[in-house]
């Protein structure tokens, strides 16, 4: 028996050697060219090339792989002796994120990637440019583990239902057309969102201060349209904290510039007058 298994193996080396018969056949990929054949190729291993059983049980690791450096959902099915189809699916940013000094794109899947990756031609169409720009403060938790990072395309922590309700209620509102960023950070320790408008220059207009939940902004909303007719009336130096329960403050943001500007200098003045001769 031991010399009919050991003829047995003897023969099928000997058939692989010369017919290739369990080598991977093919990879045909859906779309076609949507990622370069050195990706789709290059990263499986000599031995799993040779013998396509090992590359079908390694295929989770071929997945993640492909998804850590290309923005896409990507799915392989076997088709036959040695053959195989690879679906890559492009991602589909929903928002765009400044987050760490740089732009980021975030999928409905909370995937977050760098807007200015070249690998981005591939991504299916989107609106995220067109909308407010989401700036994530660094108060907040970080979106990705550092620690873990690996690739291009990260798993992010971003709570994605949260977001959506907040750019949800700007259209509500009827605020969306007069966004340019919405920010999220932290006011002594509690989560809020800071609503900055375009002025007529497209710079940096008016501010809202509003809590974290989007279903508690309509009475500022009601608020600011009772003392001025609407957002559009809104005057560019204008901000209206809506966090207080009851009530909202305002305040001038030109005076607020000019108060911090005026401390700093009482500040050098002071250490000036603390330095030894």
């Amino acid at each position: 028996m031991l010399v009919l298994c050991a003829l047995l193996v003897g023969f099928m080396i000997a058939a692989e050697s010369r017919f290739a018969f369990m080598r991977i056949g093919d990879i045909r990929l859906e779309p076609a060219n949507i990622l370069p054949q050195y990706a789709v190729w290059g990263v499986i291993t000599p031995d799993q090339e040779r013998f396509w059983p090992s590359f079908w049980l390694a295929k989770g690791d071929y997945v993640r792989l492909l998804e850590a450096y290309y923005p896409v959902d990507v799915s392989l099915e076997l088709r036959g002796w040695g053959k195989f189809h690879l679906n890559a699916a492009p991602l589909i940013p929903i928002y765009k994120v400044y987050w760490g000094g740089k732009f980021w794109y975030l999928s409905a899947e909370g995937k977050l990637w760098l807007s200015s990756l070249p690998e981005n031609k591939i991504l299916a169409e989107h609106t995220a440019e067109g909308l407010p720009v989401l700036t994530w403060g660094a108060d907040r938790a970080t979106p990705i583990d550092i620690s873990q990072v690996e690739g291009n395309i990260h798993e992010s922590s971003l709570p994605i239902p949260l977001i959506k309700s907040w750019y949800r209620m700007t259209k509500e509102l009827g605020w969306d057309k007069y966004v340019k960023f919405i920010q999220a950070g932290v006011k002594e320790g509690t989560p809020v969102v800071r609503v900055i408008f375009y002025t007529a220059g497209n710079e940096n207009g008016a501010q809202l201060l509003l809590p974290n939940e989007a279903d508690r902004w309509a009475e500022t909303g009601l608020a600011v349209k009772k003392l001025y007719g609407g957002i559009s009336n809104l005057p560019p130096d204008v901000f209206i904290d809506g966090t207080y329960k009851g009530k909202i403050l305002i305040r001038n943001l030109i005076d607020d510039k000019k108060g911090e500007i005026k401390t700093k200098a009482q500040e050098a003045k002071e250490k000036t007058k603390t330095k030894k001769p």
